[in-house]
């Protein structure tokens, strides 16, 4: 990978840990993301009631790869894409991503009540 490419993608990593930041949820940008054994994906968030999720953050120019899939999702929450024999995959929305989010932390603050 060139030295653009590095830096566009921690750029972008990093944004979406001050996303997730900005909605009181814990995340860190992996060192060396990816490239270090057992820190394979690039961004760690530790999400209320379920823990530590790894996730693999993903940017294109223009969109490219991305425009099938925004298609296919279309008007709807969640796309679920599956393989034959694999687990199904779920894609979803930033703002649908929040809803869960907030669920977790109302969970959380419900859970934690003295």
């Amino acid at each position: 990978m060139g030295l653009k490419a590095k830096r566009k993608g921690t750029r972008v990593e990093y944004k979406i840990v001050k996303l997730l930041e900005k909605e009181g949820i814990y995340s860190r940008r992996q060192p060396m993301s990816g490239s270090l054994f057992g820190l394979p994906h690039d961004v760690v968030v530790k999400v209320p009631q379920m823990g530590e999720l790894n996730i693999e953050v993903k940017a294109r120019a223009g969109g490219t790869g991305f425009k099938t899939l925004a298609r296919w999702i279309g008007s709807a929450d969640l796309l679920m894409l599956v393989e034959d024999f694999e687990e199904p995959k779920v894609v979803m929305s930033w703002r649908t991503f929040k809803r869960f989010l907030d669920l977790a932390k109302t969970a959380e603050d419900m859970y934690n009540y003295p």
